[in-house]
């Protein structure tokens, strides 16, 4: 039986690509089309990382895995912690592969740490605290530092990057190859039967220089000329050699996967949605500590403040004031990473609610009409694509944690990144959109087997199948007989121990503080 070999590109999009590969820039990801199949593969809701990875591992939606956010979420706390691979409250594919004896590679699939004790080798992905082990076996970063080919962590956080392109660019080509120099000899020194590669360049650039890339962007047909613009795809030209050599390693029978687990639509307005709330009246912010603590949350009077912090050791131990005056607020946004989701400050469930149970639904509509009713200031237009009910988007075990309200932003908008309620998107020129990348090849592939939208949790199911191991959960998605033959199936096996596969406990309060800043750097906190 062949093997699996995956290649991710975080938040790569055709719309991006397409031109590129029109141009021949992209010679690896053609051939691969050729061979095969390529189609659209869709994210979850909310369809950024932090939701949509776990989903690939556990072939279940949000509602059934409990991750909606950078941060975890439990009734009756307001403080959480970031997320890790600890959060995911599923059993993920790699408990049914550690089952089946199939060794596994896995590098950089954001939300794998603490790496999960796993057949085969594991370096995690995300954001990760310096000091703690990052791979499994743990001797794994050594043995990569030995062969000259050590796999940094961390980096490209584009808004520290701010106006400074060439710079950013130049980081993410030194770990583009650092990292794939990691990826090619953990290929080569391991008998592995699936392997998964993720790279997050893409998602990091496009989130800045979109506009110089993609063909719905206002500017495209001007910028696309500019000389940054041949930098960045000298990037996707590094990627795309990556990705060659990789396909390198696979053999004739192996099925090769090249996916993205959302898309990007381009951005020229940004909102803050807290600021929208608060303007429809439905949120208020504390006059004092906006005045005094505000400014700490960006810019020079932050950097001045992380430097206290710092030299003080306050990480983790002192925390700015909640600029939110709780019992004046009936609503806030619940998903911070890209605004796609608000709940109601209802009693009973929030620390300092104010929205009466009974209320509930009165509320939310009102809300929801508020918010279906917006328009920017200043360009007249509706930033939501749609406004939905929680019921109409989750019905999973864990749907009582899920936002209340889930929000789709319109064309050209991003539902974050603004520090004031609407605005033009200046360093910001891209974010998330659910309609993300597949492409497929192996002997079984035929050229419309991706004819039409497959789904991100199809993935998990699919990949077990083509492996021939037996599956401990009931997937959301479903087997994509088009890549793996009709008549594979994933059995049901007993269940497996998903707690046999966690690895270390979660983050201490000085790693929380750690991987908060980098996250503020990637642009998922303000």
């Amino acid at each position: 039986m062949g093997r699996v070999l995956l290649v991710g590109w975080d938040g790569a999009d055709w719309r991006i690509l397409d031109p590129m590969l029109e141009q021949g820039l992209l010679p690896n990801v053609q051939a691969l089309i050729d061979r095969g199949a390529r189609g659209v593969l869709r994210s979850t809701t909310p369809n950024h990382s932090w939701a949509a990875w776990p989903s690939f591992l556990t072939g279940l939606e949000p509602s059934n895995h409990g991750v909606y956010d950078i941060f975890e979420r439990e009734i009756g706390q307001r403080r959480n912690l970031p997320v890790t691979y600890g959060s995911i409250k599923a059993t993920t594919m790699l408990s049914d592969l550690n089952a089946a004896g199939a060794t596994t590679v896995m590098t950089n699939l954001p939300l794998t740490f603490p790496p999960p004790r796993i057949e085969g080798k594991i370096v995690a992905g995300g954001v990760l605290p310096k000091w703690r082990p990052f791979t499994h076996p743990e001797g794994v970063a050594k043995e990569l530092d030995d062969a000259g080919a050590p796999f940094p962590i961390n980096g490209m956080s584009w808004t520290t990057f701010r106006n400074r392109p060439d710079a950013l660019l130049q980081e993410a080509v030194d770990l583009t190859r650092a990292r794939t120099k990691a990826n090619l000899h953990l290929l080569d020194t391991t008998d592995w039967r699936f392997a998964s590669l993720i790279y997050v360049a893409t998602d990091r650039l496009q989130h800045c220089l979109d506009k110089y890339v993609a063909p719905d962007h206002p500017r495209y047909a001007e910028l696309s000329k500019d000389p940054l613009a041949g930098k960045l795809r000298d990037v996707y030209r590094l990627l795309d050699d990556a990705l060659g050599q990789i396909l390198d390693r696979a053999r004739d029978d192996d099925l090769v996967l090249f996916v993205s687990d959302h898309g990007f639509q381009s951005c020229t307005r940004a909102l803050h949605m807290d600021r929208v709330l608060e303007h429809l009246g439905f949120l208020r912010f504390s006059q004092a500590s906006r005045a005094v603590f505000g400014p700490m949350q960006w810019g020079r009077m932050r950097a001045v403040a992380r430097k206290v912090y710092d030299k003080l050791g306050l990480h983790g131990r002192v925390s700015l004031p909640q600029s939110v005056n709780w019992q004046k607020t009936m609503a806030y946004t619940s998903v911070r990473s890209t605004g796609e989701g608000v709940s109601l400050n209802l009693a009973g469930r929030e620390p300092e609610g104010t929205v009466d149970p009974a209320d509930y639904e009165t509320v939310r509509d009102k809300i929801m009409d508020a918010l279906e009713g917006f328009l920017d200031p200043e360009t007249g237009q509706k930033p939501f694509r749609r406004v939905l009910r929680r019921e109409e988007v989750f019905t999973g075990r864990y749907a009582e944690t899920a936002p209340d309200i889930l929000m789709e932003p319109a064309p050209l908008y991003s539902l974050t990144h603004a520090r004031s309620m609407a605005e033009e998107a200046d360093w910001l020129s891209g974010d998330h959109r659910p309609e993300g990348v597949i492409a497929a090849a192996s002997p079984l592939v035929s050229r419309d087997a991706l004819a039409e939208p497959a789904l991100l949790v199809d993935m998990a199911p699919t990949i077990l199948a083509a492996l021939g191991v037996p599956t401990s959960v009931e997937h959301d998605g479903r087997v994509l007989p088009e890549l793996v033959g009709q008549e594979a199936s994933v059995a049901a096996a007993g269940a497996t121990s998903a707690e046999a596969e966690r690895g270390d406990e979660g983050l201490d309060a000085d790693e929380a503080a750690e991987v908060e800043e980098h996250l503020r750097g990637l642009g998922y906190l303000e």
